[in-house]
């Protein structure tokens, strides 16, 4: 398993609400914008679904898809990264991003694994663990 690190910049467009069911949880949608520097560089254009309001004492999920466009460990092509993240009323969170099966392109066909992001300061923190087939 190889390993590219470093950090990105996020931007998050609103683009759409919705109000709480009776009972339930407000949505949202909102546009993704990423800028990655380090092991990965480039940058990434995606979409997430959320519910819930992510503060303490209340519960959350998302969804994402975003496409990352650049290189990694030097290698150019583009990538999916798949998100799926939940937060419980007593903060715990639990996060799950891979890299769509059959999603790379150029240098990068082939690649598999998982992205871990860890929020620093404000600075995110990534881990992108990753596999290539061998060179044909």
């Amino acid at each position: 398993m190889l390993h590219a690190t470093g950090t990105f910049e996020v931007k998050m467009t609103p683009e759409a609400q919705g109000d709480a069911p009776s009972g339930g949880l407000p949505t949202s949608r909102m546009g993704i914008a990423k800028s990655f520097t380090g092991g990965m560089t480039g940058t990434a254009a995606g979409t997430m679904l959320a519910a819930g309001t992510p503060q303490p004492g209340h519960p959350a999920g998302y969804v994402a898809i975003d496409q990352f466009s650049g290189t990694v460990d030097g290698k150019a092509g583009s990538f999916l990264l798949l998100h799926r993240g939940t937060i419980d009323k007593a903060g715990g969170a639990d996060l799950s991003v891979i890299i769509a099966p059959d999603s790379g392109t150029g240098a990068l066909e082939g690649i598999s694994g998982s992205f871990a992001i860890k929020i620093e300061g404000g600075v995110h923190r990534y881990d992108l663990a990753y596999t290539l087939p061998a060179a044909r």
